[in-house]
Parts: structure tokens; C-alpha cells; sequence
């Protein structure tokens, strides 16, 4: 169930007082157990979608086996340093690991599916943090093999679901959108793209004065809420 537009701007208005400070998402804890999308509800067919598409794209004869479960993982988990996201991995595929229906080298969609949308990392990071994660890995899919992660239907969601929170994903160019994926995949060990073209969008980028190459807080960033920037900028002056 979504918030009012009401609540939702109390609460910025009560975060105020948090302004221009970039929260450590990795350690932010709850004194009440909340589950991800436990007020989003629409989100998770979006979510569950997503995540099918993520393992059908690896899939080989049907199931994926536990490295390329390593590979998706690696995708899907915040943007965090490099020994964190080690240490995210490793816990999320042992708690995929230890469902019975899994061989040693294959593992079940459903069960994988199951297992990511209830990972701690997911639930700690935030609804809003996980949403724009899937934004920006649908959009580098779709410009880097023409493939769409999420059909349009789910895009059109998950699109209107950011905006309507005041993100400032669904509002980036292109090559805005391109070059925080390239960031962030290489943060991950994954890079997307060479030296030379990394530096010539950055270049451009620069020129025209966009906000993201200087790692500048967003808006909801300043209020001290959790986003997939503020995790970036986190592993990025680490």
C-alpha cells in the first residue's frame, strides 16, 4: 500500500533537519522488523519479474548454476566497496544454497527469486534504493543488448512509482543514466565500458554541466535518505 502524498511530505519535512549529510546505508538499523515493499505492494510483481529475467538471462538448460548466480548477485546487490559487496554475496548465496531443492551446481528459479527479495541487503537498503537499482540495470540492459529486463507494463510502474517519490533516476539523460551504470558496475568489478570511452562521456558529461560526475547529493540524498547515489558516493569515498 503506498503512502499519501501527505505523510510522505511530513516526512521530508521532518528530515530536514538531516540535510546535506549522506547517510551509511550499509549499517542502518531498524527497531521494528520491515520487509521490502511492505508498503509498496505493487512493487513486487515488478520486483519478482525483474529477478526472473535476470536468471532466465543466465539460465543454461533451464537452471543457472552457482557461478552465475555469483554474477547476478553481484548485479543486483547496492552499490557498496568491494569487500562489502564480497561479504553480501557470499551470505545471500549461502542462504540460497540452503534450500534442499538446490544441486551443488544448479539452482532453482523460484527459490532464487524467493531468496532476493528477502536478502537483508535488499531490506536494509531500502524500497527506494532497491527501485532504482532495477531502473538503472533495466535501462543498461536495454541500451547495452536491446534486451528489456521488464516488459512495459512494469517499466511504466516503476517509472511513475520513482517519480510520484521524487527520485531523480527516471529524470536523467541518457548518458547520465549510462555513466552512473558504468560506475557502478565497476565498483562491482564489472566493468561496462573502456578508459577512453569512460573519459570521453565524462568529458561531455562535464561540459554540460550534469550533476554526476561531481558526485553531488540529489535532493533526496540531502535529506538524508537512503538512495542508490548515496550508496555509490559512499563506495566511492571509500
Amino acid at each position: 500500500m503506498r503512502i499519501s502524498l501527505a505523510t510522505f511530505l511530513l516526512t521530508l519535512i521532518v528530515r530536514e533537519s538531516s540535510a546535506f549529510i549522506v547517510p551509511n546505508p550499509t549499517f542502518r538499523t531498524h527497531s521494528v522488523q520491515r520487509y521490502l515493499f511492505e508498503d509498496d505492494e505493487e512493487m513486487i510483481p515488478v520486483a519478482e519479474n525483474y529477478l526472473r529475467a535476470k536468471y532466465q538471462a543466465s539460465a543454461t538448460d533451464g537452471d543457472i548454476t552457482k557461478a552465475e548466480a555469483v554474477e547476478i548477485l553481484r548485479a543486483v546487490l547496492p552499490p557498496v566497496t568491494a569487500e562489502e559487496l564480497e561479504t553480501e554475496v557470499e551470505s545471500t548465496l549461502s542462504s540460497i544454497m540452503e534450500n534442499p531443492d538446490d544441486a551443488a551446481e544448479t539452482i532453482n528459479e523460484s527459490k532464487f527469486v524467493e531468496a532476493l527479495l528477502g536478502n537483508s541487503y535488499w531490506e536494509d537498503a531500502g524500497d527506494l534504493v532497491v527501485k532504482e537499482l532495477m531502473y538503472f540495470d533495466a535501462l543498461h540492459c536495454y541500451y547495452q543488448t536491446g534486451e528489456s529486463l521488464l516488459n512495459d507494463e512494469d517499466y511504466g510502474e516503476l517509472k511513475d512509482n520513482l517519480t510520484w517519490e521524487g527520485s531523480s533516476v527516471p529524470m536523467m539523460k541518457g548518458k547520465e543514466a549510462k555513466f552512473v551504470t558504468a560506475v557502478a558496475s565497476s565498483r562491482r568489478g564489472m566493468g561496462t565500458m573502456g578508459d577512453e570511452e569512460y573519459g570521453q562521456l565524462k568529458s561531455e558529461l562535464k561540459k554540460e554541466g550534469s550533476w554526476v560526475t561531481d558526485r553531488e547529493p540529489d535532493a533526496l540524498e540531502k535529506m538524508g535518505i537512503s538512495t542508490f547515489m548515496g550508496y555509490l558516493h559512499r563506495s566511492l569515498s571509500n
